[in-house]
């Protein structure tokens, strides 16, 4: 345990400074754009009409989802998926990428991939706002469901720092794995229920599949929360499962940062 107390101890005396970083790369990400931080609403926006106008009405047909229009349904589970998908993307090259930079002075590697995870939370609560304003006026919201989108962004978060500690020492050690991470990233896309649900004709095993797999948990979080006020997720086993899959990838991502940082460099 003491990688873990190493890390904790890191992030503990840096505070400051992940805040200061975090909010420096926000900024330096649309430097330069004439249209600047409107980005950040602008590309997920474009992202979510193209899915919707090829899933929900060239798919669809524009059917409804359990009384939920389409579009409404899917802006729930893509909000959360932006996130994601862009944490483990950015996580896992979070220190390969700076480390040139960093190498050259005495700087708390561990802190790297924090900061560019909470740079993506920045624009998660911007997207989860805009959700919604967009819910309450299309189908009301619920007083519980601020509770759910709290819970379930922590949750997230904390999911996606651990798996960057694991992600972002191997990419930097074996180059190659940046690469694995974003293929899995676009598979885990498809195989999480974002853009269609499952049904009694869904085979058994893909099943299983999803059912382990801890964005699920997440999207549907978000998503019974927005919809129907439903927090009872949390209570269930799959919380249990997701957190000890989340402690167990801290220690893991914990160990292999701490026992090969010092040789960060070498892989330059």
């Amino acid at each position: 345990m003491n990688a873990v107390s190493a890390i904790v101890k890191e992030h503990k005396n840096n505070l400051y400074m992940i805040g200061r970083l975090s909010i420096y790369e926000l900024k330096t990400a649309y430097v330069g754009n004439r249209l600047g931080l409107v980005w950040m609403i602008l590309n997920p926006l474009i992202q979510v009409i193209i899915y919707w106008l090829v899933f929900g009405l060239g798919i669809r047909g524009g059917a409804p989802i359990q009384g939920v229009s389409f579009f409404v349904w899917l802006i729930c589970g893509l909000i959360p998926w932006f996130y994601i998908g862009t944490g483990i993307t950015q996580g896992s090259n979070a220190i390969r990428s700076r480390l040139a930079i960093v190498s050259k002075m005495n700087f708390p590697l561990s802190v790297i991939p924090t900061y560019v995870i909470i740079t993506q939370l920045y624009t998660h609560f911007i997207l989860v706002i805009v959700l919604m304003t967009i819910v309450s006026i299309s189908h009301g919201l619920f007083a519980v469901s601020i509770v759910g989108l709290i819970y379930f962004s922590f949750t997230a978060t904390c999911f996606l720092l651990a798996l960057s500690f694991i992600t972002s020492t191997l990419s930097t050690i074996v180059k190659d794995i940046q690469y694995l991470v974003q293929s899995i990233n676009r598979m885990l896309f498809f195989i999480t229920p974002i853009m269609w649900t499952m049904s009694d004709h869904t085979p058994h095993f893909l099943r299983v599949l999803i059912e382990i797999n801890p964005f699920y948990y997440i999207v549907e979080g978000y998503r019974k929360s927005l919809l129907w006020g439903d927090i009872s997720m949390i209570f269930s086993l799959k919380t249990l499962y997701l957190w000890v899959v989340t402690l167990g990838m801290f220690v893991l991502g914990s160990i292999l940062h701490v026992r090969f940082r010092k040789y960060f460099v070498d892989y330059l």
